[in-house]
C-alpha cells in the first residue's frame, strides 16, 4: 500500500497532534537529562501550566465551533479571518487580565514571584492565534500540508528550546526560543489567511460563531480543568520538586489523548454534514482501529513503566511512574466518543453540563483521596471525574437522542481491552 492512501484529513490531524505532543515529551526528557535542577524544571512546567490554563479552554471552544459551523457558513470567504479576529479579541483580554491579576495568579501557583512573567505574556499573545493554522488546513483538507507543518515546526521547537540549555544558558533562553517559534507560526498563519480568506469584517457571522462557541468554551474550561486543578492541589500541598514529579507522571500514553481528540475533532464536520448513520459507523470503525493500536501499547507501558521512568528521565522521577500508571487508565474513557456526535449535532449545552459535573467530581475526589493516597489520590480523583463525564454523555445520547451505544462503540473490543488493562494495573501495583 502506498503511503498517500494512508493519509486523509483524519489521520493527518492525528499525526500532527502526535508531533506536537511528541515535541513536549522530548523537551521534557532532554530537560531531565540536562544540568537543570528539578526546581528549575518545575518553574518551566509552572509557566507552561499557566499558559495552557488561561487559553486552552476558549481556543478549543472556538476551534470546535469553527469545525461544526464551516459547512453551513454562508460567507466562507471571510470565515477564517473572522475566526482569527475572535481569537485576537479573546487573547488580548486574557493578557490584560493576566497583567491586572498577576498577584492572584502568584497566589494560585503558590509563588511569591513568577519568574519570566513578562516573557510568558509575550509568548501567550504571539502563540495562541497559531492554533488556527492546523484547523484551516483540516477544513481545507490539505492533509499533507498538516503533516509537513507539524514535522517542521515542532522539530524546530525542540532544537530552539533545548539547545540553549545544553550550551549553558538558563530556562530564560528556552522561553525566548518559544517566542521565536511563535513568531514563525504567526507568519505562517498570516500567509494562510491571505491565501484562504478575505479580510472582511462580518459581525453577524462572528456573533453566530461566538454564541455557538460559548457552551463549548465553558465545557472545555470545566473538562480541561482537571490538569489545572490537579496542579493547584499539588502546588498547595507539596513543594516545587514534588510538583515536577507529579507533572512528569500525570501524562497519559503520549498517543492516546492526542489521537483520540484529533479523531474526535476531525469527525465533527462529518457528523455536522447530516449523514448521521454513516457518521456513527465511521466513528465505530475508526475507534476500533484506534483501540487495537493504543491498548496493547498502553498495557506494555504499564508493565514496564517503573523500570523505564528512571532510565528515560532520571532516578529522581521514579515516583512519577506510579502516577503515570494511574493516568494510563484514562484510555478507557478516551476511546468512547459521544462528544463527537453531540458537537456535530450542535447539542453543546449537555457537553457543558457534563464537563461542569466532571470538574466538581474531580475537585471533591482529588481532595478526599489526597488524604489517603497522597499524589496517587489526586490521580485517582481525575480518573473518576473523566469516567463520570463520559457516562453522562452516553446516557444523554441514548435516552434523549435515541442513539444506541453499540452503534458507535465497539463494546466487545472495549470491554476485553479494559478488563486486561485493569488486571495488569493491579498486578503491577501488588507485585512490582
Amino acid at each position: 500500500m502506498k503511503l498517500p492512501k494512508l493519509i486523509n484529513h483524519v489521520s493527518s490531524f492525528q499525526f500532527y497532534q502526535l508531533f506536537r505532543y511528541g515535541a513536549l515529551i522530548i523537551i521534557s526528557i532532554l530537560f531531565a537529562k540536562s544540568n537543570l535542577s528539578i526546581g528549575e524544571i518545575g518553574n518551566y512546567e509552572t509557566l507552561m501550566l499557566i499558559s495552557s490554563a488561561v487559553s486552552s479552554f476558549w481556543v478549543a471552544g472556538l476551534m470546535n465551533s469553527m469545525l461544526a459551523l464551516y459547512k453551513t457558513e454562508e460567507k466562507k470567504s471571510s470565515f477564517f479571518f473572522n475566526s482569527f479576529l475572535l481569537i485576537l479579541i479573546f487573547n488580548s483580554i486574557v493578557v490584560l487580565l493576566m497583567i491586572a491579576f498577576k498577584t492572584n495568579i502568584q497566589d494560585i501557583v503558590q509563588q511569591k514571584e513568577i519568574p519570566y512573567y513578562t516573557l510568558l505574556l509575550i509568548f501567550i499573545f504571539l502563540n495562541t492565534p497559531s492554533f488556527l493554522i492546523e484547523h484551516i488546513l483540516l477544513l481545507k483538507k490539505q492533509s499533507h500540508a498538516i503533516i509537513s507543518y507539524g514535522i517542521i515546526i515542532y522539530s524546530l521547537q525542540i532544537i530552539i528550546v533545548v539547545a540553549p540549555i545544553f550550551f549553558g544558558y538558563s530556562i530564560e533562553a528556552s522561553i525566548y526560543g518559544l517566542i521565536i517559534i511563535s513568531v514563525i507560526k504567526l507568519i505562517i498563519l498570516f500567509y494562510l489567511l491571505i491565501k484562504n480568506s478575505t479580510f472582511e469584517l462580518n459581525g453577524r457571522a462572528m456573533n453566530k460563531h461566538l454564541q455557538f462557541a460559548a457552551p463549548l468554551m465553558a465545557s472545555s474550561l470545566f473538562s480541561g480543568s482537571a490538569d489545572y486543578i490537579d496542579g493547584i492541589i499539588v502546588t498547595k500541598n507539596f513543594d516545587s520538586s514534588t510538583f515536577a514529579v507529579f507533572r512528569y507522571g500525570a501524562r497519559e500514553l503520549p498517543f492516546t489523548l492526542l489521537m483520540a481528540n484529533a479523531m474526535s475533532v476531525a469527525l465533527v464536520p462529518v457528523v455536522a454534514s447530516g449523514l448521521l448513520e454513516s457518521s456513527l459507523k465511521e466513528i465505530k470503525q475508526r475507534s476500533t482501529r484506534l483501540m487495537h493500536l493504543l491498548f496493547p501499547i498502553t498495557i506494555v507501558l504499564l508493565l514496564i513503566s517503573k523500570w523505564l521512568y528512571p532510565i528515560i528521565f532520571n532516578p529522581k522521577f521514579i515516583g512519577s511512574a506510579d502516577v503515570f500508571n494511574i493516568f494510563l487508565m484514562l484510555i478507557i474513557s478516551r476511546m468512547i466518543f459521544p462528544q463527537t456526535i453531540l458537537m456535530g449535532l450542535r447539542k453543546t449545552r449537555i457537553i457543558m453540563f457534563a464537563a461542569f459535573i466532571e470538574m466538581l467530581i474531580n475537585i471533591a475526589f482529588s481532595l478526599i483521596l489526597l488524604k489517603y493516597f497522597g499524589l496517587m489520590g489526586v490521580a485517582y480523583g481525575t480518573i473518576i471525574a473523566y469516567f463520570s463525564e463520559k457516562l453522562i454523555l452516553l446516557f444523554y445520547s441514548y435516552y434523549i437522542l435515541k442513539i444506541k451505544p453499540k452503534d458507535y462503540i465497539p463494546i466487545t473490543v472495549l470491554t476485553a481491552y479494559s478488563a486486561t488493562l485493569i488486571i495488569c494495573y493491579f498486578l503491577v501495583e501488588r507485585y512490582f
